[in-house]
C-alpha cells in the first residue's frame, strides 16, 4: 500500500514560480506542499536580471529584505551602446522601487524558498516526482520518491513549476507547445570581480558590435558582476571548446567591452547554453496548471523570464486560494489566469523572437535606436521594465523617423534598406495582430517566429494501471479555445 497525504495544493518545483505561488496560498490558510529534487542553495541556468517591475515581486513575496541584506549592487540605469549610438535611461519606478538587481540563483532562490516557508508553505527538498495521479478525469496528485521513501500527495490542484523539461507538462499531455520559435542566439557568461571597483556605474549595460550583444550586469555582493555574451547559437560549441580564446575574441571585436571589463579578476568558469527555444504550452486543465518556464518561455534577451515567473506564480496562488473548494470554479479561474499571463507576455515573446536573430545591427535598426538618444527618463527601458507593450515603445512613428534618417544617410544601400523594410512590416503587423485580435491559445503563426524549434528530451511518462491517459497538448481549433485533441494511449 502506498502512503497517501492530502493537502489543498501540491507544487512541483520550488524556484521562482513555485515559491511565488506557494506564499499567497499559505497566507490564505491553504495547506500547500512544494517538492523539489534540488536542495537549496542550488544553482540553475539564468541571466539573473530583475528590473524594478520584477524587484517589486520579490517585495510582494517577502524575500526582498533578505536579498538586500546580501549587499547587492542596485542598478538604476540602463545603458546601450551600438556603434555610434549611445542611450542612457533611468528605470521607471514600480511600487517605489527604482532599481534593478542581478542576484546569483544560488542566493535568490534560497531567499524565495525561505520566504515561502515563512509564509507557512511546507517545502520538501530532495524529492523526485515520478508521475501524476489521475482520478475521475482530473489530475489529483503526484507520486513522490526520496532515497528512503515513496508516497503520494493528493491535492485539489497540482502546479507544475518544474522548468522547461517539466515532468508535470509531460504527464498531463502538454509537453508539445502549441506555438514555438527557434532561437538564433546562445548564451555564454562568467562571473567576475568588477575592475572599476567603487567607480563602477550603477547601470545594466548592453554593448552591441559585429553581431555580439554583451551584457555587463552588476551583481551580488557589490563589486561582483555577470558578463553575458549573447552570440549566434551556432558558435556556442566554439565557446565550449576554447572559452578563453572566445572571451578574448569578444573584446577584440568590441573595444568598449574591453575598456569596461579588461583587468577583471576572480573569473569564474564559463557557463553556456544554446537550448533557448521560445514557446507557449497549454498551461491549465482539470486539476492542474503550469507556471513559470513549465508553461511559457521566451528568449532571455528580453530579461523578463524571472519577472514573469514570479508575477504569474503569485497570481496563480492568489487565484487558486479563492476557488479550491469548487473544482468547476477552480478550473475556470485557472484558465482565466492562463489567458491573463498570455496577454501580458505576448509582446515580449515576439520581441525576443526578433532580437534572437544574430548578426550586426543594420543601418535601419541603428537609426531607430537613435530616436531614443538624448532621453534620460524611461523610454526604451520601458520594454525591459514592461511599463508598456514593446510595440508601443518602438512605435510606428519611431520606425518611420528611423527609415527617413536611414534613406538620407550618405552612401547607404537604399535597395537593401527597402528590402529590410519589406521583411519587417509583416513582423510589425503580426505582433500587433496577435496581441489585439488573435485570441487565447491562438496557434496562427506570425512572421516573428522561426520554424524548427527543438526541445530537450521529453521526460518519460509513467501512468499507473487504471489511470486516465493524459491529454495531448495539440490544439485543433483555429483559435485554440476549447477544442483539444485527445491521443489515447494503450
Amino acid at each position: 500500500m502506498t502512503r497517501v497525504e492530502k493537502v489543498d495544493v501540491v507544487i512541483v518545483g520550488a524556484r521562482c514560480a513555485g515559491a511565488a505561488a506557494a506564499a499567497p496560498l499559505a497566507r490564505a490558510g491553504r495547506s500547500v506542499v512544494v517538492v523539489d529534487k534540488s536542495r537549496f542553495p542550488s544553482d540553475t541556468m539564468s541571466t539573473h536580471v530583475l528590473v524594478p517591475n520584477g524587484v517589486q515581486e520579490l517585495q510582494r513575496q517577502g524575500a526582498l529584505d533578505a536579498i538586500l541584506a546580501m549587499n547587492p549592487s542596485r542598478s538604476r540605469f540602463l545603458t546601450l551602446q551600438d556603434g555610434d549610438v549611445e542611450i542612457r535611461e533611468r528605470f521607471r519606478p514600480f511600487s517605489g522601487i527604482d532599481f534593478g538587481l542581478c542576484i546569483p540563483r544560488t542566493l535568490q532562490d534560497k531567499a524565495l524558498v525561505d520566504a515561502a516557508r515563512a509564509a507557512g508553505a511546507e517545502i520538501r527538498e530532495g524529492v523526485n516526482v515520478d508521475s501524476v495521479v489521475h482520478t475521475d478525469g482530473r489530475v489529483a496528485g503526484v507520486r513522490c520518491r526520496t532515497k528512503t521513501d515513496e508516497y503520494e500527495i493528493h491535492a485539489s490542484l497540482v502546479v507544475g513549476a518544474d522548468g522547461r523539461r517539466s515532468q508535470v507538462a509531460a504527464e498531463v499531455g502538454s509537453w508539445e507547445p502549441y506555438r514555438s520559435s527557434r532561437n538564433g542566439r546562445g548564451f555564454a557568461f562568467r562571473y567576475v570581480d568588477d575592475p572599476m571597483g567603487d567607480d563602477a556605474p550603477d547601470a545594466m549595460q548592453i554593448y552591441r558590435e559585429e553581431g555580439d550583444s554583451v551584457l555587463v550586469l552588476p551583481s551580488c555582493p557589490a563589486g561582483r558582476m555577470v558578463v553575458v555574451n549573447m552570440v549566434d547559437a551556432a558558435l556556442i560549441p566554439r565557446f565550449r571548446a576554447d572559452p578563453d580564446a572566445e572571451w578574448e575574441g569578444v573584446m577584440q571585436r568590441n573595444p568598449r567591452v574591453r575598456e569596461r571589463i579588461e583587468g577583471a579578476t576572480n573569473v569564474s568558469s564559463q557557463r553556456t547554453t544554446a537550448d533557448l527555444a521560445s514557446y507557449y504550452r497549454r498551461s491549465s486543465g482539470p486539476g492542474w496548471a503550469l507556471a513559470g518556464d513549465s508553461g511559457h518561455f521566451k528568449d532571455p534577451t528580453t530579461g523578463n523570464g524571472m519577472r514573469d515567473a514570479l508575477k504569474f506564480g503569485r497570481l496563480l496562488g492568489e487565484t487558486a486560494a479563492v476557488h479550491l473548494d469548487d473544482p468547476v470554479e477552480l478550473d475556470a479561474a485557472v484558465r482565466r489566469w492562463e489567458a491573463e499571463r498570455d496577454a501580458d507576455t505576448i509582446s515580449t515573446y515576439h520581441w525576443g523572437n526578433r532580437e534572437t536573430r544574430p548578426g550586426p545591427t543594420s543601418p535601419l535598426i541603428r537609426e531607430v535606436l537613435r530616436t531614443f538618444s538624448g532621453s534620460t527618463g524611461p523610454n526604451l527601458s520601458d520594454t525591459f521594465n514592461r511599463a508598456r507593450p514593446v510595440e508601443a515603445v518602438i512605435s510606428p512613428r519611431r520606425l518611420v523617423v528611423g527609415l527617413s534618417r536611414t534613406l538620407r544617410t550618405p552612401g547607404v544601400d537604399r535597395g537593401a534598406v527597402l528590402r529590410e523594410v519589406l521583411q519587417e512590416i509583416p513582423i510589425e503587423y503580426g505582433m500587433r495582430r496577435h496581441r489585439l485580435f488573435d485570441g487565447f491559445r491562438s496557434c496562427r503563426p506570425t512572421a516573428s517566429e522561426h520554424p524548427g524549434a527543438e526541445f530537450s528530451r521529453r521526460p518519460s511518462v509513467r501512468t499507473a494501471q487504471g489511470d486516465r491517459p493524459p491529454e495531448s497538448g495539440r490544439v485543433s481549433s483555429p483559435d485554440g479555445d476549447a477544442v483539444l485533441a485527445r491521443d489515447r494511449q494503450s
